[in-house]
């Protein structure tokens, strides 16, 4: 059975992440073979999550940590005990 648009989004993350069964991978593949639309969301998540992975490495500075633990403690309600 193919695989809609819908159902082909719904496995990306986990094709990318290689948590797919084969037979899941075959429909998926054979579904971005002939949708455009899917395949150019496939590209856009791959680089979506790249992105985020360099993000994810850049160390905030110290005086900005500072100001935001400050800004947050003015605005947020304390935590309870």
């Amino acid at each position: 059975m193919r695989l809609t648009c819908r159902e082909a989004i719904a496995r990306m993350s986990a094709f990318l992440g290689r948590e797919l069964g084969p037979v899941d991978v075959a429909r998926l593949v054979l579904h971005l073979c002939t949708c455009a639309p899917c395949r150019a969301y496939l590209r856009t998540l791959r680089a979506t999550i790249r992105i985020a992975g360099r993000a994810a490495a850049v160390e905030m500075p110290e005086e900005m940590k500072r100001r935001l633990r400050a800004f947050l403690s003015e605005r947020l309600p304390e935590p309870p005990n």
